[in-house]
């Protein structure tokens, strides 16, 4: 668990439901790729670009990273698919002017980036933090959102961390940020890493401000996804390296349509060290999830209205 921890801590190395079945307003026509911003609910601007004619993927990031993370899996996806991708409020080149930093409010900003981007249903993927995010999405979406596929993320949704855990990790970010990342960053990259990517995220994780990262991390790491779990019936497709096991029938006990696919000797960033493989396998997910093939629980009644949060 302590592992679990740290995968969300070097990630950056790792308020009321809306209504979310509302039509998204006028937009650009879908072929076009556009670049711009838009304000999320709390005012935040909100980069985004959305490239592409198709079915519509909607790629968002893990902590400390951007939207250019997922430059070559966007680039083949979006020769038959509307992409868009987001840099969530406090990375790249979106706004950091937030009060408090919660999954719920990232989840408005994937809201107003589909709404501006002129999409109405989209299968969401989300890379490590950004896989409990893409949960709560489809959870308050609904019906808009037709797949989630967690990558590198939502390994164990039963694997729940004691409070005291939880703000021990958090309160060693707060006092040495800099260098719980040195130590751990390791733990997330192969013997073999290629240098320019651990150049890369490390100096991404190095740039990030340590006390907006312990604050994500927080409302990461008291999120309840085994309760969100309990609520979808869209597909659930992950796509993790092979560095920690996914417990496949722990997560199934809450969502039978969970599957999974590994990628062997990945590291954390699997998008950036594999980017061919990545691609292929992220493609085969989502086409499955299109065509129907990939599982579905049949909708029923949310067992938990309010927002999954752990104790």
């Amino acid at each position: 668990m302590i592992d679990r921890t740290f995968t969300l801590v070097t990630t950056l190395a790792a308020s009321s439901i809306a209504c979310g079945s509302s039509a998204p307003p006028a937009s650009p026509a879908p072929s076009a790729t556009v670049e711009a911003r838009v304000a999320s609910a709390d005012g935040v601007a909100i980069h985004y670009v959305a490239e592409g004619s198709g079915p519509a993927v909607v790629l968002a990031h893990c902590l400390a990273c951007n939207l250019h993370y997922w430059d070559v899996a966007a680039a083949d996806l979006a020769r038959d698919h509307r992409v868009v991708r987001l840099d969530l409020a406090g990375h790249g080149g979106s706004g950091a002017d937030r009060k408090t930093w919660s999954i719920e409010g990232f989840v408005r900003d994937i809201r107003a980036v589909v709404n501006a981007a002129g999409v109405d249903r989209f299968t969401i993927v989300g890379h490590s933090m950004s896989g409990p995010i893409a949960l709560e999405t489809a959870r308050q979406l609904g019906d808009r959102v037709t797949g989630v596929v967690p990558v590198d993320s939502v390994l164990d949704v039963d694997a729940h961390l004691p409070p005291e855990t939880r703000a021990e990790a958090i309160g060693r970010l707060r006092v040495d940020y800099r260098g719980v990342i040195e130590h751990e960053l390791p733990s997330l990259l192969p013997n073999n890493a290629d240098p320019e990517l651990v150049a890369r995220v490390r100096a991404d994780a190095m740039a990030a401000d340590p006390e907006r990262s312990a604050a994500i991390l927080e409302s990461v790491l008291g999120y309840r996804e085994d309760l969100a779990m309990d609520q979808l019936a869209m597909p659930i497709i992950a796509i993790d390296s092979d560095r920690r096991p996914v417990a496949i029938d722990h997560n199934r006990a809450h969502a039978p349509q969970f599957e999974a696919r590994v990628l062997p000797g990945a590291s954390h960033w699997l998008m950036l060290d594999r980017p061919t493989e990545f691609a292929s396998t992220l493609r085969e997910v989502v086409e499955s999830i299109e065509s129907g093939k990939a599982g579905r629980r049949p909708a029923r009644t949310a067992q938990h209205q309010d927002r999954p949060r752990r104790p």
